[in-house]
């Protein structure tokens, strides 16, 4: 990864975690994400009850990629995305 994509990563990692911390959630971005073992994903997020979850953040120039998705979710609150004989994803605004 290059110098530009990796501070843009950072940068938008950051905003999610600004985002979250905003509406009460603590969250923590997690350094070196994707190149230790054992620490796959960009952002941790700790919810009362439920425990930590982690959080995968993409961030694309103009949408590219997540334009269909867009569209499928609409004005609905929710998208649920669903491969047979796997485990649901969600998509939320």
């Amino acid at each position: 990864m290059g110098l530009k994509a990796k501070r843009k990563g950072t940068r938008v990692e950051y905003k999610i975690v600004k985002l979250l911390e905003k509406e009460g959630i603590y969250s923590r971005r997690q350094p070196m994400s994707g190149a230790l073992f054992g620490l796959p994903h960009d952002v941790v997020v700790k919810i009362p009850h439920l425990g930590e979850m982690n959080i995968e953040v993409k961030a694309r120039k103009g949408g590219t990629g997540f334009k269909t998705l867009a569209r499928w979710i609409g004005s609905a609150d929710m998208l649920m995305l669903v491969v047979d004989f796997e485990e649901p994803k969600v998509v939320m605004s």
